[in-house]
């Protein structure tokens, strides 16, 4: 190797300024001399700042000439396109001729290579040459020359090209990306077999068929095969259906693999033709899909509604418009062969909420709940959202073991932060812990994939508050694992065990809300949440202000002896939750709806209930029925289903005595202190 070869390699992963031309090799590399790399997203940014300062393209026309030269390294660097050696380089002598303004063999021959591309991948590019400056596109070829990007790591890869991607193509709220570790759980839980067809519907950059692909367990003569046959994407965005398809093309794929097309209305050829759907569809964005032609061919586009058993049906009303989130949910489903697997991350308001419930009573009559993992708040945030999701796996029917329990999970390290920078794995004495020559991501993603496999193939776990089970029977509305927390559950189950009745037996909870605002005059009694110390159990302010003046939270005017009790904000059910007993004081006030209002208690004494509102007991039933992340809210659907334990008469009435002692004294305390 020549000394400036040896600088040359020096310089890879590193910027090049091209102030020296002694630093360019003095000829084209050898096949022996590539090596796989590590720095691949340094690499790929260097090359975009590079074209930034000195070709003034815009992003997208970047993005385009970037994928040109890397599809034509992969060829090159493929046997069919190493016919005299490495041709994707550029000497010390041809730069020279660059700097001189003289034609050289190096643009010639990059355009031949790019001409053999065109021609390998029909279509792929619509342009019939290179548009890159000849400086421009040197400096971007010796940035690659020395690096093996076949051999190079497919997590490096692809941590590169989706920064690549992100960088030039990302939507409004990140919504072409899914975090690494949730591609690969989501792959090692759904556990692909070498003949089984996969399909992502909403592919992005491709990380779930990546993983696919790298997990094949097959021939090894045979994975090209495979990728061709068996791996299919579908992408909305052009570009990032590009780099999709150059990513499959660095795999072993034809370029074919990818289509760039809708969905949701372009490819019901699909249906029923893959054992395996992968996906992390959009959600979290702006705009509801609003195409009539869409929304008319699918189930979860019209209105539902609750017949009087309760049941969810559809109506024939046409929504106008539906989150692509929820139509995504139904087409997955579609496009899979009967006993087909999903695995598909979904917001955990489709998961909870009460207006979603249509929606999970759709699903469980079309697929089989087989795990549910919940994934922290902060997973999305370094792609621009915050939304809480979870992965789901379902299985379209038939169902091999129909009566297995469902696997749940809570992931809690991803193995990076909120910033997106890696967090690894320490020892006690806070050394890095490492696998090979590199450091250990902190994540649990092995754990529980690892768990899950065991599930499968034992039908048993080894439970715990972050992996465990669920039996089928004891589903109810909602599928989040939260709503399923073993200890919650065994507590419901000591509860009802010693004769505990529903809230809503016991008492009612007034909804109808109050018209003060009919005089806008009307001097009115406000009651928020601050207002409330809920340790005392009673009001311990009361807000004197017009009607006009009042919040619009304001809806329930009150009477003596109703209870009031939070169900909303961040501090519902947790120790500082409010609850208090309305007194004569009072009376005829108008409360916030962060309250609700239980009046006419019947079969247990009222002052007991209000104790009970403030135990442990009461306030782990009302988190565990709450919903939402940004504002936690229990509805007054859930809240009727607290159970109440109802304690013989003379316990009771020492409990009231006890607690009627106290209201009374906190009542003079306060009047003194005035």
């Amino acid at each position: 190797m020549s000394n400036n070869r040896a600088r040359a390699d020096a310089k890879q992963g590193q910027l090049l300024l091209f102030t020296d031309d002694d630093l360019l090799p003095d000829r084209l590399p050898r096949p022996d001399e590539l090596r796989p790399t590590h720095n691949l997203a340094a690499i790929f940014d260097d090359c975009h700042n590079y074209v930034y300062a000195n070709e003034g393209l815009l992003k997208e026309q970047i993005f385009h000439e970037m994928v040109k030269v890397l599809i034509i390294k992969l060829h090159d660097e493929r046997a069919d396109g190493r016919k005299g050696g490495v041709q994707f380089g550029i000497t010390a002598s041809e730069y020279r001729q660059i700097l001189a303004g003289r034609p050289s063999p190096f643009e010639q021959r990059m355009q031949r290579l790019f001409q053999a591309v065109r021609a390998r991948y029909d279509g792929l590019f619509a342009e019939a040459a290179l548009r890159l400056k000849p400086s421009t596109l040197a400096y971007i070829v010796n940035r690659l020359q020395y690096v093996d990007l076949s051999s190079t790591p497919g997590d490096v890869k692809g941590e590169a090209f989706q920064a690549f991607v992100y960088r030039h193509q990302r939507g409004d709220r990140g919504e072409f990306f899914t975090p690494y570790p949730i591609v690969r759980l989501a792959v090692d839980m759904i556990d692909p077999r070498p003949t089984e067809r996969i399909m992502d519907p909403a592919c992005g950059s491709g990380g779930f068929l990546i993983q696919a692909i790298a997990l094949y367990k097959g021939n090894p003569q045979d994975r090209a095969q495979y990728i061709r046959e068996c791996i299919r994407g579908v992408e909305f965005n052009p570009d990032v259906a590009m780099s999709a398809t150059v990513r499959l093309i660095f795999e072993g794929g034809t370029g074919r693999e990818i289509l760039c097309a809708n969905s949701l209305a372009d490819i019901e050829h699909l249906d029923g033709t893959f054992d395996i759907v992968l996906t992390n569809p959009p959600f979290g964005s702006k705009g509801k899909v609003r195409d009539r032609r869409i929304l008319q061919a699918y189930d979860l586009a019209r209105k539902w509604k609750r017949d009087r058993a309760g049941v969810w049906q559809p109506s024939s009303v046409v929504l106008p418009g539906q989150s692509p989130e929820v139509l995504f949910i139904e087409k997955c489903l579609r496009l899979l062969k009967p006993g087909g697997r999903l695995a598909i991350v979904l917001p955990d308001g489709l998961l909870q909420n009460a207006s979603s419930g249509y929606l999970r009573a759709w699903l469980r009559a079309q697929a089989r709940v087989l795990a549910v993992v919940s994934i922290p708040q902060e997973a999305f945030v370094p792609y621009g959202t915050g939304i809480k999701t979870s992965l789901l796996l379902l299985q379209k029917p038939p169902v091999a073991d129909p009566a297995r329990p469902v696997f749940m999970a809570r992931l809690e390290k991803m193995g990076y932060d909120v910033k997106g920078q890696p967090v690894y794995k320490r020892d006690e004495q806070g050394n890095l812990l490492r696998r090979g020559a590199g450091p250990v991501l902190d994540d649990d993603t092995g754990e529980i994939a690892g768990a899950y496999r065991r599930f499968v193939e034992r039908g048993e776990v080894n439970g715990s508050k972050r992996i465990f089970t669920v039996a089928h029977e004891l589903l109810d509305s909602r599928l989040d694992v939260e709503h399923y927390d073993p200890d919650d559950l065994r507590l419901i189950a000591d509860l009802r065990a010693a004769g505990a009745r529903p809230l809503g037996e016991i008492a009612d909870i007034h909804t109808r809300k109050d018209d003060f605002r009919s005089d806008p005059n009307r001097e009115v009694r406000y009651i928020a949440i601050s207002d409330v110390d809920g340790r005392a159990m009673q009001v311990i302010s009361q807000q004197r202000i017009r009607a006009y003046e009042a919040p619009s939270r304001a809806s329930y005017r009150l009477r003596a002896g109703d209870i009031i009790t939070a169900v909303s904000g961040a501090s519902t059910g947790t120790a500082k939750h409010a609850v208090a007993l309305i007194t004569e004081d009072e009376e005829g006030a108008i409360c916030s709806n962060g309250f609700a209002v239980v009046r006419n208690v019947r079969g247990v004494d009222p002052l007991f209930l209000l104790a009970y509102m403030r135990t442990d007991l009461f306030l782990r039933q009302v988190r565990r029925l709450m919903t939402g992340h940004a504002i936690p809210a229990i509805s007054t659907e859930a809240l009727v289903q607290v159970l109440v334990p109802i304690p013989p008469a003379g316990e009771q009435r020492q409990i009231a005595q006890a607690v009627r002692a106290a209201l009374s004294m906190r009542k003079e305390a306060a009047t003194v202190s005035r």
